[in-house]
């Protein structure tokens, strides 16, 4: 034992060294500085030749890290169902006058649509290994494709600040179960116009110190994380619905049925409703559309995500936003108060039952949702953002240093003004749907109609004039055409959510956003190098990476007999 003490010693001792000397190293010149903190140039290592368009993050994803096999990919949409977001999503439409099961249902379609999206769009990923930043690159042009990761970014950005605070309101929580009064009675000296208190604000600081450390897992170490959520999260949730519900028999509640100020709206009236829930919760959907590629690229197989991502959202965020409208119900007519936040719900569960067991239940409650927020701040915030700065520094940072970034700014916003109240929550979750949809429409159209499925590696990684994604001076312009004008059709509905006047037609054109977005955004022809592929036999699947494509009409008896303008006609 005492031999094994000293080994161990030893050893430390002479890691610590190590380290000691590599950092005189570092600092001994301004060359060698550089030389440590610049990323390395491809996923293999280090070059002597370094490009603005490629680092170890932007390049494919080497095999070794494809490690996501499609139960990971069902295990991450399964647990991202159990969120703190959708149990309130749900629940906020209940308040904004529609009724329990026309909110479930809103919810399904939604999501069904969400995931019919992904599902689509993660096969680009899971075949070629990039991530969004380099796929825009097919799509938006080499400098074109700056517009959509900044719009992603800033998206990203805002959705970790606003985790970031949820998780803070749990660990506040989590603190008075632990300290009791001493804690929730701390004397708060912030202006409640800030809508924060003293001790939410320590709990979203320290909540992003506890969870920084794990920034270090790479992308394709995360699966874990979810595995663990998605058995973890699903118990705790329907643990609280099944305690709102006893309330609410004991109050003589009828479960689903709501006090509401606001009637139920009927006819024409209700349609609209409907198709506006559908449309902010669809805000929420489009982002995680957006992302896929940069989760896909680390799928084992090409089909591995498509099938558990086409299952296994639409049930988990429709149950889990199921248990939040049931449980809403039960304790509005318990309670007489609407508590849509299950921060708010557990707190108002420490204010009637003060005792050992309602605290031991909710401090546990309270982890689980921490890390349910974490999960989902990483992976579908987090991570992109890493991914979105990296390409943007290509030189300095990575995805696992863009990840830290983004940490670091979460701090410096103020997200709790977003989760004030459940009008502002959907004004936020569809203003940005109307960016976001007609990228997920460009992307899938272009790549599965347009491209049909083929990409040119190595001009992925050049924005030389002859490159095939350089397009015109680094821009499709045919991909900035469709977005632009289908998100000019929206900006008046968007405004009038604001409490700007506008006709009653923008509002409701507005109220389709997603689905214009989605649909207005199309290409309807190919470029000329891409129906070439029609006559050339080129852009064959059998593409060699960094060389371009194998094959030819002859190699390809499907593509004899056919003509230029039959297949376009076909278009």
């Amino acid at each position: 034992m005492v031999f094994s003490a000293k080994v161990l010693l030893t050893t430390v001792s002479e890691k610590f060294q190590e380290k000691k000397v590599a950092l005189k190293r570092v600092f001994s010149s301004r060359e060698n500085l550089v030389r440590a903190l610049e990323v390395n140039e491809t996923a293999y290592g280090r070059t002597e030749e370094r490009s603005f368009w490629k680092n170890e993050d932007l390049d494919l994803t080497p095999p070794s890290q494809w490690t996501w096999g499609w139960y990971d990919f069902a295990a991450f949409w399964w647990s991202y169902g159990f969120s703190v977001g959708v149990w309130s999503v749900g629940s906020s439409m209940v308040a904004m006058g529609l009724n329990a099961w026309q909110s479930i249902i809103c919810v399904f379609i939604s999501h069904m649509l969400g995931a019919i999206a992904i599902a689509w769009h993660s096969k680009i990923g899971a075949k070629w290994h990039f991530g969004f930043p380099v796929e825009s690159r097919v799509m938006w042009g080499m400098y074109g494709s700056f517009f959509p990761i900044v719009i992603r970014l800033l998206v990203g950005q805002i959705w970790t600040a606003v985790l970031m605070m949820q998780g803070g309101y749990f660990l506040s929580i989590f603190f008075r179960c632990v300290f009791g009064h001493h804690w929730h009675n701390l004397e708060n000296t912030i202006p409640k116009s800030m809508g924060v208190t003293v001790q939410q604000l320590v709990g979203f600081i320290l909540f992003a110190v506890v969870t920084a450390p794990f920034l270090m897992l790479r992308p394709h170490q995360m699966r874990r994380l979810y595995s663990i959520k998605s058995v973890v999260l699903p118990p705790v949730a329907i643990s609280l619905f099944a305690w709102c519900i006893v309330q609410g028999r004991t109050a003589s509640a009828s479960a689903g049925t709501f006090k509401s100020p606001i009637p139920n709206p009927k006819g024409a009236a209700l349609a609209w409703a409907m198709l506006s829930a559908i449309n902010s919760c669809m805000g929420k959907t489009s982002s995680i559309a957006v992302n896929q590629t940069d989760l896909a690229r680390y799928a084992r197989t090409p089909g591995a995500p498509f099938l558990s991502q086409l299952i296994s959202l639409p049930i988990g965020n429709t149950l889990c936003a199921t248990l939040g409208i049931f449980a809403t119900s039960s304790t509005q007519q318990a309670w007489g108060v609407t508590l849509w936040n299950p921060w708010d719900l557990c707190s108002a569960i420490l204010d009637r039952h003060w005792n050992s067991g309602s605290r031991t239940a909710i401090a546990f409650a309270s982890i689980a949702w921490m890390l349910s927020i974490f999960a989902s701040c990483m992976g579908v915030d987090v991570f992109p953002f890493g991914v979105d700065v990296t390409a943007l520094f290509p030189r300095w940072l990575n995805i696992r240093r863009g990840m830290y970034l983004c940490y670091a700014i979460g701090l410096v916003i103020f997200p709790w003004k977003i989760l004030q109240s459940s009008t502002t929550f959907l004004r936020f979750l569809g203003g940005y749907s109307i960016f976001l949809a007609p990228l997920v429409g460009i992307y899938i159209t272009d790549y599965f109609v347009v491209r049909r499925g083929n990409v040119w590696v190595k001009d992925l990684y050049t924005a030389e004039t002859g490159g095939k994604y350089y397009y015109v001076w680094g821009v499709n312009w045919r991909n900035a055409v469709a977005f632009t004008t289908t998100v000019v059709f929206l900006v008046p509905g968007f405004a009038a959510q604001f409490g700007h006047e506008v006709g009653v037609g923008w509002e409701r054109l507005y109220s389709l956003g997603w689905v214009m977005g989605w649909d207005f955004c199309k290409e309807e022809r190919k470029m000329r190098f891409e129906e070439s592929y029609d006559t050339q036999g080129m852009f064959c699947a059998g593409v060699v990476e960094g060389v371009g494509a194998e094959g030819d009409q002859e190699k390809r008896p499907e593509l004899k007999g056919v003509t230029e303008e039959s297949k376009v006609s076909e278009l």
